[in-house]
């Protein structure tokens, strides 16, 4: 299945253009959603304002993942700058990880109202149930988790 772009939350746009967040510096994190989730309600700034995140229990945190081997660096040309992160999964075990529809990405913090929102996936049109044994894959596309050109 293929997911959306990445749509990106109002406020991070400010905090990227203002220094707020270091794309090459911080510690970012996705969590998982369910369609109940208002993930798509691009005003939100915060992670502690995101409702509906999926629950604890067979192999899914509600800490999230880090995304790993994060760079922000030059894109196919000059004019481009491109970040970029490695693979994120999940896989279920001992039972299923139901109800996903949306992953977002956050920066670490101290606290949930500390832990900017950078946007979101929509992984699929309708939430669906990871069966045990399965896992799930976000790959970033070969242009990065996003681009700027």
């Amino acid at each position: 299945m293929a997911a959306s772009a990445l749509a990106f939350y109002n406020e991070f746009k400010k905090y990227m253009a203002d220094g707020t967040l270091d794309l090459d510096g911080n510690i970012f994190r996705v969590t998982l959603h369910t369609s109940a989730s208002n993930a798509a309600t691009l005003t939100l700034s915060v992670a502690g304002s995101i409702t509906g995140q999926i629950a604890d229990g067979n192999g899914y945190s509600t800490s999230g993942k880090t995304l790993s081997a994060t760079t922000w660096a030059a894109g196919a040309s000059a004019s481009e700058m491109r970040f970029d992160s490695t693979a994120i999964f999940w896989s279920a075990n001992a039972g299923t990880i139901p109800n996903i529809k949306f992953a977002l990405i956050w920066v670490s913090g101290a606290s949930a109202g500390a832990r900017k929102l950078v946007g979101y996936w929509q992984l699929s049109t309708a939430q669906f149930t990871l069966s045990a044994g399965n896992r799930i894959t976000i790959t970033p596309s070969a242009n990065g988790v996003f681009e700027l050109n």
